[in-house]
């Protein structure tokens, strides 16, 4: 019965994954009173806030309750608060109902059914945690496409109780599914919550900084990609192929991370993945020409290498601190992605006003994937798990 319980967590984490098609909602939530691009776009910054801290100390929630009962939690929760951001008079409103409360939710189901996936394929589960992040990549890929027809239909509010609906039911089958399979949440006791032997400090340190930096160049460029291929001298409607391709190898790396990290040592991908988005960032800075194919070549394998890297962290997490810790240390590690996603489209655009040019922001995208290969590379090699050497 693993694998249903498996579905029931790719499931939940696909429809969770909506909440990064956040851009079809902008133009109409900026007629709203006082509204700019940037008040908008803070809705969107406070759900990622908002997901972070849930991972953070989701682990605290995720004693107290059966996983049915989470999955019913994080559905009525993310139903909620979409809803009441459907009839919202204001940005406020938004802020609170969108942002605290759906992307608290988000958060939540996300970092419980990785880390539910893990412990239910015990013999594999870095292919059952990679196949979570990837589907929820999936999510976030595919969402856009019927909130446009349902917001040509009846605006934001129709798409949004639409999704509302979608993610309660998702979330009542997958409890559902998962209490007919008999699943269990294994919890850390609580004496080995105190303190970590120092060589598991020093690792927790260097692949929170991993981590950080191989995501913020990745998110550098992945936020920017429509606006990079206009920089190389694409044009609008050869441009827009580069949101759709990095997309695409964010869920290829995604799925084929499951494959990868079941067969070869975490620590290895890890270093190798910031080596290999280097390549990509390096044909991005130094273009051949502007050959769209080599453009769209370095895009794919930025957005592969990003795929790959967010789901093997956590596999990599739970091999070096054991499966009953992975869900605190994991919760710890990831504030790092919280970050990124804070900084990391925001340098870029910044770059850019400042230099009218991405060369600054690729340059130091290269720069952050190489500290991070230097820092997975530092992290002591001993572990409760030697795949992860």
């Amino acid at each position: 019965m693993r694998n249903v319980t498996i579905a029931a967590c790719a499931s939940l984490s696909a429809a969770l994954g909506s909440i990064h098609a956040f851009s079809v909602f902008v133009p109409e939530w900026e007629a709203l009173p006082g509204a700019s691009r940037a008040s908008v776009s803070l809705i969107y910054s406070i759900a990622l806030v908002s997901l972070t801290f849930s991972v953070l100390l989701g682990y605290r929630v995720y004693q107290r309750l059966t996983p049915s009962a989470i999955f019913i939690t994080v559905g009525g929760s993310a139903a909620l608060g979409l809803w009441l951001s459907a009839s919202s008079p204001s940005l406020l409103v938004l802020y609170l109902c969108f942002g605290l409360i759906f992307g608290g939710a988000n958060g939540l189901g996300y970092g419980y059914v990785l880390q539910l996936s893990g412990q239910a394929a015990r013999t594999k589960p870095g292919l059952a945690m990679c196949l979570v992040t990837a589907f929820y990549a999936v999510g976030a890929t595919i969402a856009p496409l019927p909130f446009g027809y349902l917001i040509d239909l009846g605006g934001n509010a129709l798409a949004l109780r639409f999704l509302s609906a979608f993610i309660l039911i998702v979330a009542l089958l997958s409890a559902l599914a998962v209490r007919m399979s008999n699943a269990e949440f294994d919890i850390e006791p609580t004496n080995a919550k105190k303190s970590l032997p120092v060589n598991l400090k020093t690792a927790r340190r260097l692949l929170w900084l991993g981590y950080g930096t191989a995501v913020t160049a990745g998110l550098m460029i992945i936020g920017h990609a429509y606006s990079i291929a206009l920089w190389l001298g694409l044009s609008s409607q050869s441009a827009s192929w580069a949101t759709t391709i990095v997309a695409f190898g964010n869920m290829l790396g995604g799925f084929s991370a499951g494959y990868f990290s079941d067969r070869l040592p975490s620590k290895s991908l890890l270093r190798w993945l910031p080596l290999a988005t280097c390549v990509g960032l390096t044909l991005l800075a130094w273009p051949l020409d502007t050959l769209w194919p080599v453009l769209f070549f370095a895009l794919a394998v930025v957005g592969y290498c990003y795929g790959a890297i967010i789901a093997v962290y956590p596999v990599a997490v739970s091999q070096w601190f054991g499966a009953l810790a992975a869900p605190r240390i994991y919760g710890q590690v990831f504030t790092a992605w919280g970050l990124a996603g804070l900084l990391g489209p925001w340098v870029s655009g910044w770059f850019f006003d400042l230099t009218s040019s991405y060369a600054v922001s690729l340059l130091l995208a290269i720069l952050l994937s190489m500290i991070s290969v230097v820092a997975v590379r530092s992290c002591p090699s001993t572990g409760t798990d030697p795949s992860f050497n």
